[in-house]
């Protein structure tokens, strides 16, 4: 069983919610440490749902940060977000660093006033023996994940850590790709792979002709798409803007109509124009 698989059943098992903040590059490259997209991330209801709101991702960003430099001293440890949610944090340190962060919670405790204005599902009940569980389980993953890093340590033994053009460039587009809703910097990227952020940024330019961010851009703009042309009701545009990583919906209907030509309502009217509604 690979990494994304166990999550998914102690997920359930636990009725919590697991993510990883990673920092080792062996986790883009080995396959039984690759995860789905959101299990990089905080990916409960309320999460995605106050991460849209008016500085939501920036608030998440700075918890995360804070979270990172506790952990970075190698003990596990558990608090609240600034929304009042309960997660137990492991660390995992590997030759002296911290190569990872493992979440579990996404709980509340019995009786806890919560969140006004989020009308969807509560977050699980935190109990002592929840609690405790979740101890036990954040120990075992750390374990199989420092496991699968010594794995990895021996495979790059003796080939050098030079690396071609094309393997940053690669990493890259994983790394977009699963946190271009959110706010994702070349210098996050450059940290994973243990390379200067002005190095790395230059490289990625000369294998793709593209800057980062233009990377970065080109991708929102194709989920934009998508959901226009295929969810042009189900989303408000400044939702759609939301979904796709733009905090205000005038600058993302800015760069849509920079990209395309054509501002989000006249790419709806379009789409339906061709497909005969």
């Amino acid at each position: 069983m690979n990494l994304q698989n166990a999550i998914r059943r102690l997920e359930i098992k636990l009725g919590a919610v697991i993510d990883l903040e990673v920092l080792h590059p062996a986790f883009a490259e080995m396959p039984e440490l690759q995860l789905a997209p959101d299990q990089y991330h905080h990916h409960g209801d309320f999460c995605r749902w106050a991460k849209k709101q008016p500085g939501g991702i920036a608030v998440c960003s700075e918890n995360k940060a804070r979270s990172r430099r506790v952990a970075a001293r190698g003990r596990p440890f558990w608090g609240f977000c600034p929304k009042g949610v309960w997660d137990y944090a492991q660390p995992v340190l590997f030759e002296g660093q911290l190569a990872a962060i493992i979440y579990i919670g996404y709980l509340l405790p019995p009786g806890v006033e919560f969140a006004p204005g989020w009308n969807g599902r509560r977050p699980g009940e935190l109990s002592r023996a929840r609690r405790s569980e979740i101890g036990v389980y954040a120990e075992f993953l750390a374990k199989y994940v420092l496991l699968e890093l010594e794995c990895y340590r021996e495979s790059i033994t003796g080939r050098g850590k030079k690396r071609d053009d094309s393997y940053y460039l690669e990493q890259c587009r994983h790394f977009i790709e699963r946190s271009y809703h959110l706010n994702p910097a070349l210098a996050d990227l450059a940290e994973i792979l243990h390379v200067n952020g002005n190095y790395l940024g230059g490289v990625i330019r000369q294998a793709s002709g593209k800057s980062f961010r233009e990377l970065l851009t080109e991708r929102r703009m194709q989920e934009a798409e998508n959901l226009l042309r295929y969810y042009p009701h189900k989303y408000s545009i400044g939702e759609i803007g939301h979904k796709c990583g733009f905090s205000d919906s005038n600058y993302f209907c800015t760069v849509f109509k920079t990209r395309t030509g054509l501002s989000p309502r006249e790419f709806i009217r379009n789409c339906e124009s061709s497909s005969g509604k």
